[in-house]
């Protein structure tokens, strides 16, 4: 089981509750009425809990469900399966390492209010959306499909964590909070990016702009041996030489390479563990090692140095269409997002 499934809840919501962008700002300078910065921030008590989002009115008890439910999936997970899982940038995972290094039960949670004013803004954000995507004649929630996948992911969620759900109102939050995020990330998909294309002449003059971000770095080519251990790596040393090299690591290597005469690369630097730098500073038929790593004792041959060059556009064009990709998708979700604030009204305590 990968870790993505393993861990679809918090994936979910660490998407959710950092994936804070622009509409935060916008709601949060057009509005100020739930946060009123770090500077004045003292407590939990400084955010303002009365909100309504179009019909829809946001309650503290809902805030704080999410937030304990966010902290105990933090708690659920190990520090090793953080590390491996989507990375969050640095502005981002300061908060919820503040959380995760020290383990909090749901019973005595001492709050912070970062992660909770994160978690608030998103609530918002999710109401918004949802409630504008209802307005939209071009995409209906009729079909009973659009929440097929959603509710198969609350109802293992339920079986999973029996205790956590046995509330009809913690099953019922749930539902909603996956559900919603589901038919967004839809929408978005059918659309808001769908549409998204890009014809020759924008691609051509992309790249006539940025050319000089189009380049293939310094490579090598390497052969090398793998033994098990310094004692067998010593003897293969003693003996190997540029003209023997893919002969004896055919025969004494125990890297998958080794059926190739141990052949690996091109490879740019930072492509392979470390230990293989040391081939970009080594000359064509140069031998190093024995250099140790946690596969076994490794010997390096460099076979031949590849210079930098400059890509074509035909070699460019998948990354530059990626770049242009994210950039329209940037733009156009924006857009959708500044229509759902001029369209669903956001009120609160401090602007009534």
């Amino acid at each position: 089981m990968s870790l993505t499934r393993k861990h679809w809840i918090l994936v979910g919501l660490w998407v959710a509750c950092f994936a804070v962008g622009s509409f935060v700002w916008k709601i949060m300078h057009t509005g100020s009425f739930f946060y009123r910065g770090h500077s004045e921030m003292e407590s939990i008590d400084d955010l303002d809990f009365t909100v309504s989002v179009g019909d829809y009115l946001i309650t503290r008890s809902e805030i704080e469900w999410e937030y304990k439910f966010y902290v105990k999936q933090l708690n659920l997970t190990d520090a090793s399966e953080h590390h491996e899982g989507s990375p969050l940038d640095e502005s981002t995972s300061s908060t919820a390492e503040k959380v995760s290094k020290s383990p909090v039960s749901s019973a005595d949670l001492k709050p912070n209010v970062e992660l909770y004013n994160k978690i608030m803004s998103n609530l918002i954000e999710r109401k918004l959306l949802y409630q504008y995507v209802t307005l939209d004649s071009h995409f209906t929630l009729e079909e009973p499909a659009r929440f097929t996948g959603c509710l198969q992911e609350w109802q293992k969620a339920v079986q999973k964590d029996v205790d956590l759900f046995r509330d009809e109102r913690a099953r019922s939050q749930l539902k909603s909070l996956l559900c919603e995020k589901d038919i967004l990330e839809q929408y978005i998909s059918e659309r808001i990016m769908a549409p998204i294309q890009f014809t020759e002449d924008q691609i051509a003059e992309y790249y006539r702009e940025h050319k000089n971000d189009f380049t293939e770095p310094v490579r090598v080519k390497v052969r090398h041996v793998l033994l098990a251990s310094e004692a067998d790596a010593k003897k293969v040393r003693a003996r190997i030489n540029p003209q023997n090299f893919a002969a004896i690591a055919t025969e004494q290597s125990i890297a998958p390479e080794a059926a190739q005469g141990g052949i690996l690369g091109p490879f740019s630097k930072g492509d392979m563990p470390s230990l293989f730098d040391v081939a970009f500073e080594m000359n064509p038929g140069e031998i190093q090692g024995i250099l140790k790593s946690t596969y076994g004792f490794h010997i390096i041959m460099l076979e031949k140095k590849v210079p930098k060059v400059q890509l074509s556009i035909d070699a460019a064009r998948e990354r530059i269409v990626r770049i242009l990709s994210k950039k329209r998708q940037d733009e156009e979700y924006q857009k959708w997002v500044e229509m759902a604030l001029n369209n669903i009204p956001i009120k609160s305590s401090r602007n009534l």
